[in-house]
């Protein structure tokens, strides 16, 4: 039988990885939004639960934003700067330094790439 893996994403609350969608900063807490359109309030920093929910597919995009990249539809190229589409449409912005591994991670799991002009 197979098990269920959920992760503490604070205090007494747990979540199956693959039913987040995305995760922001705010100061020490972080928002939880779930694909379901859910969203959460946490006492666990970013940082925290950005090494909990890497190993799960799961990208800091900037300082302030951790995706999971099943949920990435599209990326989108204008010159140095980058967003990734998510599947509701969210365009999520991707830092300047992070742009060179999310084209790996994107080319991995087939995201298409637009260039816009």
């Amino acid at each position: 039988m197979k098990t269920i893996q959920k992760i503490r994403i604070g205090g007494h609350l747990f979540a199956q990885p693959k039913d987040l969608l995305k995760l922001e900063a705010r100061e020490n807490y972080t928002q939880i939004f779930f694909k379901s359109g859910k969203e959460v309030l946490v006492a666990t920093t970013i940082g925290l639960l950005e090494q909990r929910l890497s190993i799960h597919g799961f990208y800091r995009t900037d300082r302030n934003a951790v995706v999971n990249m099943s949920c990435v539809k599209s990326l989108y190229r204008n010159g140095r700067r980058m967003q990734a589409k998510l599947n509701n449409d969210e365009l999520i912005k991707v830092s300047k330094r992070r742009i060179n591994d999310m084209l790996s991670l994107s080319v991995n799991r087939d995201i298409e790439l637009i260039e816009v002009c």
